[in-house]
């Protein structure tokens, strides 16, 4: 009898195991959808950041594979990879903590990452637009289909369907 005992504590301690593993991985995924969808990333901050992200998303696959590699051969922002962004980071926590505080410094670290931010921005944009210049009516008109489904799809059913589309 003590050795069915013994059998019956191990099964229920897997049991109780795999029930807190399961457990552990819904709060997972319920919090990673609330930080996802009501987290910093779906505030003011995150559209702005995000804002020419429906153009992209509403290319065709290899239409945006194009645009991106236009974009790495045309690259305007200098050497700023990611080493060099967070040396600004860096610069910019060295320049606060600065004693006397030296408001020029800062403002200039905020300018060159400004700077490096709109530069990335301008190339983004020619390359769309050279895409979307190269596109005929049809294209366009498809296109434009797309985009109004990406932004439909992006604002939660808060968008009337059609709003958009030219009427006849």
């Amino acid at each position: 009898m003590p050795a069915t005992k013994a059998g019956n504590g191990k099964w229920m301690q897997w049991a109780l195991g795999l029930s807190l593993g399961v457990n552990l991985l819904v709060v997972g995924v319920v919090a990673g959808a609330a930080y996802r969808f009501d987290g910093p990333h779906s505030g003011p901050s995150g559209t702005m950041r995000n804002f020419g992200t429906p153009y992209i998303v509403a290319l065709e696959k290899d239409r945006r594979r194009e645009v991106f590699k236009q974009l790495r051969q045309t690259r305007t922002d200098g050497p700023m990879t990611r080493q060099a962004r967070r040396a600004l980071y860096d610069e910019a926590v060295l320049a606060i903590r600065e004693e006397p505080f030296d408001l020029d410094r800062v403002i200039s670290v905020l300018d060159k990452q400004r700077n490096a931010s709109v530069g990335v921005q301008q190339a983004a944009q020619a390359a769309w637009l050279a895409e979307i210049a190269g596109m005929d009516a049809r294209a366009r008109a498809a296109y434009a289909d797309r985009l109004q489904e990406v932004l439909e799809r992006n604002s939660g059913g808060k968008r009337e369907k059609g709003k958009l589309r030219e009427t006849d």
